[in-house]
């Protein structure tokens, strides 16, 4: 099953919220998800509200499966039901050690195809800084999701994003779609952030779809806030909030309907 990465060379675009309701979204349709979290932050565990586990024990990171100190298992923490995480401790270490050692990239990868037979999905969560670590697990995604702010630092993003890809020799027909989050009928910057990503598309990254954009909705910050996901079965402490994530869940379902990944 795909490995997918959710990706911007700009942090605070909503990539890692995005991924996150992307894994609980097929975990709820009872698929086995997996999302490794490449962020030494590991703001992924906020978005499930367990952020103590980041830290709660101290020899479940991603790097002592590579060192081979742990087992497949033995880093696996459940957030939801179907579905799991993978922290990481020092991503700069390991991006030196990959650079270093080049047989730490088939290791890497046996690790990923191992877990591609116990999982259905497994997303990757990236930070927005540059490493070797991001370079080989982009490399190894059979499909990489741009989130794209809708303003004009968002549009840099995706022209640092466009670059990096081109600097290091990663595919940019391995861009399968781009996500414009932050749209908003009723504000002029973002609708003519939309015109400009979607005519930027057509040039830089002509084989990648553009989804219709996620709506910039104060109920997202609320669900972070809290540590929910809109898929999860929470009623809300009042019925203005309660009827905000149900019409968001039904956007995002709308919206993963349409990523079609093989």
């Amino acid at each position: 099953m795909p490995v997918i990465s959710a990706f911007c060379k700009k942090g605070g675009v909503g990539k890692t919220t995005f991924i996150g309701f992307m894994g609980h979204y097929y975990a709820s349709l009872g698929k086995k998800v997996l999302i490794i979290s490449v962020d030494d932050q590991n703001s992924i565990f906020k978005v499930f509200g367990i952020e103590e586990k980041i830290f709660d024990v101290n020899d479940n990171y991603l790097e002592f499966l590579l060192a081979d100190h742990k087992d497949l298992g033995d880093i696996l923490i459940e957030a939801r039901e179907n579905l799991y995480l993978i922290k990481t401790l020092n991503s700069d270490k390991l991006s030196l050690k990959l650079t270093l050692e080049r047989s730490q990239e088939k290791i890497l990868k046996k690790i990923l195809d191992e877990y591609n037979s116990y999982f259905d999905y497994i997303l990757i969560d990236f930070p927005p800084s540059s490493s070797r670590l991001s370079e080989v697990l982009l490399d190894l995604s059979d499909a990489i999701l741009l989130v794209i702010g809708l303003d004009s630092l968002g549009l840099g993003g995706y022209f640092n994003t466009i670059q990096y890809f081109v600097d290091n020799d990663i595919s940019i027909n391995g861009i399968k779609y781009i996500i414009p989050n932050g749209y908003s009928r009723n504000r002029r910057a973002p609708r003519i952030s939309l015109e400009k990503l979607e005519m930027q598309a057509i040039e830089f990254t002509p084989k990648a779809v553009v989804l219709p954009p996620l709506q910039d909705k104060s109920i997202i910050k609320n669900l972070q806030g809290e540590g929910i996901s809109p898929f999860d079965d929470v009623k809300m402490t009042t019925n203005y909030d309660q009827a905000a994530k149900e019409a968001l869940l039904e956007d995002l379902k709308e919206l993963f309907n349409q990523i079609e990944i093989k």
